[in-house]
């Protein structure tokens, strides 16, 4: 009686994953909701018996061609090579530290901000809550001297300047990004607000067709802007602003707190620094 009990317990463990329903096969691998669990992080509510016949194929398709790629790779052994090790590698340690600063995240108070505090911040930030888009280019170089030469070389010439400026972006910009695409400097189009305020000042206040004639200092070095485009400035009211403040305070709240648990650490760990 016993052992058939246990069989019965044993049965009712393995049954779903005996009953799982098969979609298809791939050199007789069996295809199952499993193997759906890449569009189900994309897409949450993600559920493929609920799309519709020509979806299914769709998605369906993607799997198996993804499946036979993976076999492929793997037959020529690609997740053994040192490129591959140290991206896996360097994955897992970008996954450790996220899963660590989500349990930080769980165990530090927030401090509660008043309607005065973020009214007071809000008077005082006026030009950081415009709703304003652009569109630019820039070459960053390490000295004010190299940015006043690049604009005296832009001084030089008649009309239109862009082309001009995408050469000069392209050999003296010490952007890593621009520097290793080539792409004339080009910042696509940005909000006023994510970017650093000097560097927005000096874009919006020129007239699209024109760049900073007086090199724009940041902690990323030294600027010649071109603004080719930008929108209509609207102000973003108390109300708006007021949850984007407080988002912005509630970060830096964070980001203290877990500098503080950083020194912490630090201060128990044997650190020796090579010159």
């Amino acid at each position: 009686m016993k052992k058939i009990l246990l069989s019965l317990a044993l049965v009712g463990i393995l049954s779903p994953a005996l009953t799982a329903k098969t979609y298809a096969t791939v050199n007789g691998k069996a295809i199952t909701e499993k193997d759906f669990e890449g569009f189900k992080q994309e897409f949450p509510n993600f559920d493929f018996d609920k799309l519709n016949e020509q979806e299914k194929q769709i998605v369906l398709n993607q799997v198996i061609d993804e499946y036979i790629v993976l076999g492929a790779a793997r037959a020529e052994k690609m997740d053994t090579t040192k490129d591959y090790t140290d991206k896996v590698e360097a994955f897992k340690k970008r996954l450790l530290l996220d899963s660590w600063m989500q349990k930080q995240a769980q165990s530090i108070q927030m401090p509660n901000f008043s309607d005065e505090q973020i009214r007071q911040i809000y008077k005082e930030n006026e030009a950081r809550f415009i709703d304003q888009e652009g569109k630019a280019r820039h070459i960053v170089v390490a000295s004010e001297d190299e940015a006043k030469a690049i604009i005296a070389d832009l001084n030089k010439i008649r009309g239109k300047v862009e082309a001009k400026f995408i050469d000069l972006a392209n050999q003296k910009t010490i952007d890593p990004v621009g520097k290793q695409q080539q792409n004339g400097g080009d910042l696509g189009t940005f909000h006023r607000a994510r970017m650093v305020p000097e560097f927005s000042k000096a874009a919006f206040d020129l007239k699209p067709g024109t760049y900073t004639k007086i090199p724009v200092k940041t902690q990323f070095g030294y600027h010649v802007i071109y603004l080719e485009s930008k929108t209509e400035p609207k102000v973003i009211g108390y109300d708006q602003a007021k949850q984007i403040i407080l988002q912005d305070m509630q970060m830096q709240a964070f980001n203290q707190a877990i500098g503080e648990k950083v020194q912490a650490l630090r201060k128990n760990a044997k650190i020796q620094i090579n010159k």
